[in-house]
């Protein structure tokens, strides 16, 4: 693969994480916002309790989706079909779903926002599992079976990642400021869609559908390697087993661990930034910039050096080694608002800039994790990634609901309820990480 090819395939991941980063850092807030009408009373445009609620429930009906699409797309390959061709017809379905989220106003009666909120919940979530279970799984597919390769593409899911944050932290709450929520949000949908259609034009010249085929055959556990009927009797049965190969997959489920605390640490403080920089900080959502752009800086030069990281120590050592230092860097988040050094704001600045490196490993060797994983165990690599998100959007469904109650809590002025926020986070990352230590085998060496 060339540079332009690595290129195509990131834009992906920056397409659907610019949705998911714009949805997830402003849907609480701009639920929670407070309209005063004509007769002068104050009222919010929804509970964002309940709005967290919501979310925790569309997040496990998504889950529990996840390996059925991920069974979808392996079965599509093994009927000689290129899994790219899925990006097609996914890519459009979770922008109009992000941009709908964002349509309720106060001129809507109650039921109707609520009616259209939940539509936008349900086109989204839905759309962003058919999307991203093809396309990250395009990295075992891509590499063909090159370690180095899939190092790359791996590390190339934590950069776009890097740079939607970037965007969402820098340039959205400019938008929002000047567009509004509604427009801002149609404009990152209609921006994001040729981004995710790209990775289909990044497929390596020898990649055929039928070089994917064979690759998955040779992952398949034994007693699968027959293909599978083309009638769609045997699906079922045949999801069922990758299924249980994935769940009795010891490893797997103790690195899903690692990586679920990091994905809810990174939902909570996601959504906890405008709240840091306006209630506990004194400013405004475009200062939300200010707090997590130093980390992002430091995050995105040291994306390079992943692979080597990797490479030297491990990439599931290396995991572990983030999550335990980026959890104490998040519990740091309790003396925000004092002045340690110079002010405030620069206090908050330096804090989350130490967790820069640790935030673009545990982006980076995601990919990776899993898609090492699944070619350890013989499974496919679309199931293994179902079953991942089935755990990880579980877990971030709970984050979205905490996150949610300390909003509400936030409102009565207790700066704490917001420095809770980012505590909560680290303290999502080290239980990930004692619940990987307990699940990880003992005896077996560190992929």
């Amino acid at each position: 693969m060339n540079f332009l090819q690595f290129t195509l395939f990131m834009c992906g991941q920056l397409g659907v994480m610019l949705l998911t980063r714009f949805f997830f850092q402003w849907l609480i807030d701009f639920c929670s916002q407070s309209i005063t009408i004509s007769s002068g009373a104050s009222i919010s445009l929804f509970s964002a309790t309940i709005v967290g609620a919501a979310l925790l429930g569309f997040r496990v009906f998504d889950g529990v989706t996840d390996p059925i699409a991920g069974g979808l797309a392996d079965n599509w390959v093994k009927r000689g079909r290129e899994r790219r061709v899925l990006l097609w017809y996914t890519a459009p379905i979770p922008a109009i779903g992000m941009a709908l989220c964002f349509v309720p106003s106060i001129e809507h009666s109650e039921m109707v926002r609520w009616g259209i909120l939940l539509s936008g919940l349900f086109v989204f979530f839905v759309g962003y599992t058919l999307y991203a279970i093809p396309y990250w799984s395009l990295i075992g597919d891509y590499a063909q079976g090159d370690e180095q390769r899939r190092g790359k593409l791996s590390t190339l899911l934590g950069v776009g990642l890097l740079i939607a944050t970037a965007i969402g932290f820098i340039i959205t709450p400019m938008m929002i400021n000047t567009y509004g929520y509604m427009s801002s949000a149609l404009m990152i949908s209609v921006f994001s869609i040729p981004l995710m259609i790209a990775p289909y034009y990044a497929s390596p010249k020898i990649e055929s559908a039928r070089s994917a085929e064979s690759s998955l055959e040779r992952d398949e556990p034994q007693g699968m390697s027959e293909p599978m009927d083309e009638g769609f009797v045997d699906e079922p049965q045949g999801q069922l087993a990758q299924l249980l190969v994935a769940l009795k997959h010891r490893r797997f489920l103790a690195v899903i661990c690692l990586f679920a605390g990091s994905q809810m640490s990174f939902t909570v403080m996601t959504a906890a930034a405008p709240f840091i920089a306006s209630d506990l900080l004194g400013g405004s959502k475009s200062d939300v910039a200010w707090i997590l752009g130093p980390l992002l800086a430091v995050a995105l030069p040291s994306s390079v050096l992943i692979t080597i990281l990797a490479r030297k120590i491990g990439w599931e050592r290396s995991v572990a080694i983030a999550c335990l230092a980026l959890g104490c860097v998040y519990l740091g988040a309790g003396g925000l608002g004092g002045s340690v050094v110079y002010s405030p704001m620069v206090t908050a600045s330096l804090l989350f800039a130490l967790g820069g490196p640790m935030v673009a490993v545990l982006l980076g060797l995601e990919g990776e994790a899993i898609t090492a994983c699944a070619e350890e165990n013989g499974g496919g690599i679309g199931m293994y990634f179902g079953v991942y998100n089935l755990i990880v959007k579980g877990a971030n469904g709970v984050a979205i609901a905490v996150t949610g109650i300390l909003a509400d809590l936030a409102r009565g002025g207790d700066p704490w309820m917001v420095k809770l926020m980012g505590m909560s986070a680290g303290g999502m990352l080290l239980l990930g990480l004692i619940s990987y230590a307990a699940l990880k085998p003992s005896k077996a060496k560190v992929l």
